[in-house]
């Protein structure tokens, strides 16, 4: 059997013998199932890979990742589809969905997941230990994708980025070796591999260090318009004066849908993520600096649990068609706010949905410990992160994110999180030459031949 690619022929006689060995499943186009399994989370994007391989174990990855060497395919991994930006023209996909193993060492503090471990389970399982992951605030993104694509959670600000947090790595190479990654047999790679995401091999599994955190606090407060720049403001200034608090500070246009309460439809309004590690008394004195700004549309703060973090975010889950951008900025200060308001007003008005600032800043900057990262230690005041929903087909894209594109680019930071880049971007968005450079002897030296592919390129 053959495909087209580039209008060359492509074997997949070596994936025609796989499917009858594998434990898993293995699905060619034109098989029942192949279109749903191809879809990402951003429908926007149509990825037609050669072949959908879903792996039951270590031995069927090695397996795939063969038979893409003989075949002369290349592999990329998408758990969930979170990141997916390019046609996959060429290339086997791998959904590690059945690599489900999860497991708490309370006692050493570690988290270990398998890549087919979403957060939101994984977080579930933290109930009751006193322990928290650095979660992102979607609960159906794989623990291992955001680890390895940085990660900023709303815990970063007093633990530090997700990547940073990384213990061991198990994967399989190239080659279709297995390799178990630390920093004692090969700190080069883990160093490669917190933050510069999937390009040196299929990861199976991941282990983190958890933290302290027993008693949490926090949620979302949504101000009208009219009080924007007033309450973002107030917001930024509580970000550098409490450098541990976890905030996420934006605005967004509510689609005018029955789904939403009739007073928000179609209103855009100023938002307020918070996340405090510790007793509600001292979480609410926090916020109370934002209430005493403006009075909220909408009030959610409460103390919850670790498992319970997904609902405190409240980010939608399903897949959409968006397009998103995002950038570095800086300084957070009362222009900056203003600026931001109006730009987010004129996208708008062009279909832009939503924009946030998440602060940086405190254990996200620690210089401790950065030489044992590519994310290393990361400057930058804010991160912006954006979308449009193309549900309406009279949406410019690219009309919608111009105001904030303008605005980036008028408050310039220096240090980028992948995790925070937007579509067709790649690490050279975040990272400088030098440490490109880095990277791309790692590559060659596990990858030579470029067989296995990252959602996001080195260049």
């Amino acid at each position: 059997m053959t495909a087209s690619h580039d209008s060359a022929p492509i074997d997949l006689a070596p994936f025609e013998r796989l499917r009858t060995d594998l434990r898993g499943t293995l699905l060619l186009p034109g098989d029942e199932g192949y279109d749903a399994a191809r879809a990402p989370w951003n429908l926007s994007v149509e990825q037609r890979p050669a072949a959908i391989a879903e792996p039951a174990d270590v031995d069927d990855v090695r397996a795939i990742v063969l038979a893409a060497r003989e075949a002369g395919l290349g592999v990329t991994t998408q758990p969930n589809g979170h990141g997916a930006s390019d046609g996959l023209d060429g290339v086997v996909l791998v959904r590690p969905r059945r690599l489900d193993e999860l497991h708490v060492d309370a006692e050493a503090r570690v988290l270990r997941a398998g890549a087919g471990v979403n957060w939101g389970r994984a977080l579930a399982a933290l109930d009751g230990t006193g322990l928290i992951g650095l979660a992102g605030s979607n609960p159906e993104v794989s623990v291992v994708a955001l680890a390895i694509a940085g990660g900023q959670s709303m815990f970063s600000r007093r633990y530090g980025l997700t990547a940073r947090s990384i213990i061991a790595v198990e994967m399989v190479d190239a080659a279709g070796e297995v390799r178990r990654v630390t920093d004692a047999d090969d700190g080069e790679l883990l160093w490669a591999l917190r933050g510069g995401g999937g390009l040196f091999g299929v990861i199976t599994a991941i282990e983190l260090a958890l933290h302290p955190g027993d008693t949490l606090y926090g949620g979302g407060l949504v101000f009208p318009a009219e009080s924007a720049t007033e309450v973002l403001s107030a917001a930024f200034a509580l970000a550098r004066d409490e450098p541990e608090l976890g905030l996420d500070i934006g605005m967004m246009r509510f689609p005018d849908a029955p789904v939403f309460p009739p007073h928000l439809r179609g209103r855009v309004v100023a938002t307020v993520g918070l996340v405090h590690v510790g007793d509600e008394v001292t979480g609410q004195a926090f916020a109370d600096r934002l209430l005493a700004v403006a009075e909220p549309i909408a009030n959610a703060l409460t103390a919850f649990t670790i498992g319970q973090l997904a609902a405190v975010a409240a980010e939608p889950v399903d897949p959409m068609p968006t397009a998103d951008f995002g950038a570095a900025v800086g300084p957070l200060d009362q222009a900056f706010a203003r600026d931001f308001a109006e730009a987010f007003v004129r996208g708008a008005d062009r279909g832009l949905t939503r924009c946030s600032i998440r602060a940086m800043g405190g254990a996200i900057a620690d210089e401790l410990g950065a030489e044992l990262s590519v994310i290393g230690a990361v400057h930058a005041p804010g991160l912006l992160s954006s979308g449009a929903l193309l549900l309406d087909p009279s949406v410019d894209p690219e009309a919608a994110l111009a105001p904030l594109r303008e605005l980036a680019a008028r408050y310039p930071a220096e240090g980028m999180v992948p995790s925070f880049l937007g579509m067709q971007t790649s690490l050279a968005d975040a990272y400088g030459p030098e440490v490109l450079e880095r990277l791309e002897a790692v590559k060659h030296r596990l990858d030579p031949e470029g067989l296995i592919r990252s959602n996001r390129p080195l260049r």
